[in-house]
């Protein structure tokens, strides 16, 4: 009670130290709802919500507060219920210990009763219940030796029935064994069973050699002896369950993967006995507190038996079997190599253990890691033992480091094996001694020749001192494409000469990465060389002949990657399937990467035209000179003069993608001018054939390189820009959603250009964006149409970027387009002919180019014209 009072004074000065929150005052709920005005419409609704909100706290509450009230019910009725065992147990308690310790004082009563000589009636009394303590006393002691002597005598009935009937149990158990082995690879039914009874007469056994460690040595003879069939059993069974473990991966093969699981139980049952022995054994030899207490007959006579290692060890063997009797098959008659080509076994076998049989041990066993371990040592033996202490030739090093090599990338990559797994390696560290020198020789002589090739082409790319080479067809071009890839042919030979398909690939790989260091060298210096025209300061700093060299070198890049596609061809026959995916990657790379730069080189001819361009461009749409000087006709014929040139020396594929290009930054250019244009500087009706004429001059002028219904359909944007500049206030919508259908709501470039126009008011311009965002909203028009961005797309984001930005709409901006369209990259391909018929698709598949510049657009170009 007094600790109930307590914990009440110190509830009650909690709760006054730490107050509850306060609820929420009215105002501040009724400032929260009513924020504005218009909040006065809402509340009836706001009336209602706070009722339901208040019914449905009401609700909650009640139902807490009965469920807690239960609780309390129920809890202080056990804890009454409770008060009255303990009180009974106190009681119970107090007269044991009244009758125990009363014998003493009992005694001393009785003896003092006899010196009084009936002093008095209390004296007596106390002599009676002394006696009567003494003889409770006496009685508890003759009870307990009685229960013990019941106790031995039950043990000793046990022991005699338990050995009377253990002949028989081990003839059922023997014969239950037999059928098992009969059947290695059977189901084993009993399995569990027959080890359950065995363990128990095992246990029976060691409690009865640890009670005969007092006998005489007769009698533990006897035992022994007694005992001796069971031994036999025990060691007949552990030959069976071992010939199990050996058969493990078989069991799983042929569907019998619940005998694994009973073998594990069985080795997992028995190495935790062995710990629980082993724990009391070492607890009572250090002399530990409490050891005294474990009850240790059997733990003292337990052998401690090892399942686990010896489960493990039976697998181990199993493995070195089949390794030898592998060799012996493949190896040990012929030539030893052949043994190398008949070993798939070993990664179907782990893969299998890896899938199938690890789900069936505890995850402490680590029997993958185990597992991998295992065919690793006895498969490095046989290598060191039976292959290179014969000292083979080096086309057998050769093959035995392929071997290796192959085998850890499949341990590694398909099989999930850690590297920390294969130490040692098969070899004993020799691998990389065995195959470096030959292939150091071949990368060595690529890397020097690679080097030397790209200084010479480099030095005569930026001197420019005299024209490119030309072909026959009058096309420009640079020697490096037949000179790298006459170097390559040259060192791949060497490497098929070896016979050794991995270092074939090496060498191909090796080369590929060396065609990628061209090709970054030449990325880079493209882009310098722009720098360098777009930041002098006047023609004397700059050399000549850049447009010329970097024709050339599109062309050049384009032949390349001919030469890729016929190395592809020419290596694939040599080497098995395996390798043929390794080295059709590494060259389709290399392709891809020339490609890339050819694409580069045609964006980087785009932008030297837009360059020189950039005067005239300024007075797109300006008064007077848009109006009256022809700027636009000056921008047409310069276009004209570079597209004369590029179509006379660009190989006609790369013509075909520039062109479309061109076409693009042209129209980007124009229709961004337009968008800049200030608010009713737009002269109508003048402006609107101004634009007409500009129209009519540009589709004549690409006419003469393209076919007229391409160059149409390119520029069939300008037409309803045109009908949107010409539409009156009521009509311009029929004009302005059929330009939407085609290239997106474009709203801001609809304003812009409605702004523009000085025969508009400015609430003709309202009411026609008005109608227009109704019109997008209602038909939930986006920005960019379904079928993918359009011209209109890229002259919004150069608007967004500035004026400078939208002025030379991508010029040198287009390296971002490098990265490539990695789906499309690894199914192209180049046709093993010529550098023409090579990129014989070009053109059919240029007007991809809509969709923008970049690799993509050139890899369609190609798939469609024909392309693998």
């Amino acid at each position: 009670m007094i600790r109930s009072s307590s914990s009440t004074s110190s509830s009650s000065n909690l709760n006054v130290m730490a107050p509850p929150p306060l609820p929420p005052q009215p105002s501040n709920i009724v400032a929260e709802h009513l924020k504005s005005p218009d909040d006065l419409t809402k509340i009836q609704s706001l009336r209602k919500k706070l009722i339901k909100e208040q019914s449905t706290l009401s609700v909650k509450l009640k139902v807490g507060a009965k469920d807690q009230l239960e609780a309390t019910r129920e809890g202080l009725l056990k804890l009454q219920a409770t008060r009255k065992d303990v009180a009974s147990i106190r009681e119970a308690f107090s007269e044991i210990e009244a009758m125990y310790g009363g014998v003493m004082v009992g005694g001393g009563d009785e003896a003092e009763g006899s010196v009084v000589g009936g002093g008095g009636s209390q004296v007596s009394s106390r002599g009676q219940r002394g006696k009567s303590q003494a003889e409770a006393s006496k009685s508890f002691r003759i009870i307990s030796e009685v229960s013990q002597i019941h106790r031995n005598f039950v043990q000793t009935a046990t022991t005699l029935q338990k050995l009377d009937s253990m002949p028989s149990k081990i003839e059922v158990l023997a014969a239950m064994l037999e059928r098992m082995s009969d059947d290695l690879m059977g189901p084993a039914p009993d399995l569990l069973p027959l080890h359950f009874h065995l363990s128990n007469l095992e246990a029976f056994r060691n409690e009865t050699f640890q009670l005969a460690r007092s006998c005489s040595s007769d009698i533990r003879k006897t035992v022994a002896e007694f005992f001796a069939p069971l031994d036999g059993l025990v060691k007949r069974f552990e030959d069976y369950l071992f010939g199990i473990g050996e058969r493990t991966l078989d069991l799983v093969r042929e569907g019998q993967p619940g005998v694994v699981v009973k073998v594990v139980k069985i080795v997992e049952r028995e190495s935790r006995e062995d710990e629980k022995a082993a724990a009391i054994r070492l607890a009572k030899k250090a002399n530990l507190e409490g050891a005294a207490r474990f009850r240790s007959v059997i733990a003292n006579a337990r052998v401690i038996k090892l399942y686990r290692p010896k489960l493990i060890e039976s697998m181990d063997k199993a493995t070195e079997e089949l390794f030898a009797e592998c060799w012996a098959r493949f190896g040990a008659q012929g030539d030893p190599l052949e043994f190398l080509g008949h070993l798939d076994w070993v990664y179907e076998d782990l893969a299998l253990i890896k899938e199938h049989m690890v789900r069936l041990f505890p995850a402490d066993y680590n029997i993958y890691r185990v597992s991998v371990k295992s065919y690793h040592k006895h498969l490095g033996a046989i290598l060191r033992d039976k292959i290179l202490a014969t000292e083979p030739e080096a086309s057998a090093l050769l093959t035995l480091y392929q071997f290796t090599a192959e085998y850890v990338k499949k341990m590694t990559k398909e099989l999930g094996v850690e590297p920390s797994w294969l130490e040692p390696s098969l070899l004993a560290g020799r691998e990389q001694g065995i195959i470096d020198d030959y292939l150091g020789l071949i990368v060595k002589k690529i890397d020097e020749w690679t080097a030397n090739l790209m200084s010479d082409e480099v030095r005569e790319f930026v001197s420019r001192e005299k024209p490119p080479d030309e072909d026959n067809e009058g096309q420009y071009g640079l020697q490096g494409a037949a000179i790298l890839f006459q170097m390559v042919n040259q060192q791949v030979d060497l490497a098929a000469e070896s016979g050794q398909a991995s270092v074939l690939a090496s060498v191909v790989d090796h080369a590929a990465k060396a065609m990628h260091s061209t090709q970054s060298t030449w990325l880079r210096l493209l882009e310098s060389e722009f720098k360098k025209q777009r930041e002098a300061k006047s023609q004397d700093e700059v050399t000549g002949g850049l447009v010329e060299y970097v024709i050339a070198l599109a062309n050049d890049e384009l032949k390349s990657a001919d030469y890729a596609e016929a190395l592809i061809a020419r290596l694939e026959p040599l080497v098995s399937n395996k390798y043929k995916a390794q080295i059709r990657e590494a060259v389709d790379n290399a392709l891809n990467g020339f490609l890339d730069v050819s694409k580069r080189c045609t964006q980087v001819l785009v932008d030297l035209v837009f360059f020189d361009l950039r005067p005239a461009l300024k007075d797109l749409f300006v008064l007077p000179a848009w109006y009256s000087e022809g700027t636009t006709t000056t921008i047409v014929e310069t276009i004209r003069d570079y597209t004369t040139d590029y179509s006379e020396r660009l190989n006609p594929n790369l013509f075909d993608v520039l062109l479309d290009d061109l076409i693009d930054r042209f129209l980007t250019a124009y229709i961004g001018a337009l968008r800049r244009v200030g608010g009713g500087k737009l002269k109508m009706p003048a402006a609107a054939e101004r634009m007409k004429q500009d129209l009519a001059e540009a589709s004549a002028m690409f006419s003469t390189f393209k076919k007229e219904e391409e160059v149409n359909e390119k520029l069939e944007v300008l037409q309803m820009i045109i009908s949107l500049v010409t539409s009156s206030s009521t009509m311009v919508f029929l004009s302005y959603w059929n330009f939407a259908k085609a290239h997106g709501s474009q709203l801001g470039f609809l304003e812009s250009i409605m702004k523009a126009r000085d025969d508009l008011e400015k609430s003709d311009v309202n009411a026609i964006m008005e109608s227009a965002r109704r019109k997008v909203k209602a038909e939930n028009m986006p920005e960019i149409p379904e079928s993918g961005p359009t011209v209109m797309s890229r002259v919004a984001q150069a608007h967004s970027s500035g004026f400078g930005a939208s002025l030379l709409a991508g010029l040198g901006g287009a390296a971002s387009s490098l990265t490539r369209n990695d789906n499309n990259a690894n199914n192209l391909g180049l046709s093993a002919s010529s550098s023409s018929s090579a990129a014989a698709g070009v053109s059919s598949g240029a007007s991809g180019a809509e969709k923008g510049p970049g690799w993509s657009t050139l890899a369609q170009n190609y798939i469609s014209g024909g392309w693998r």
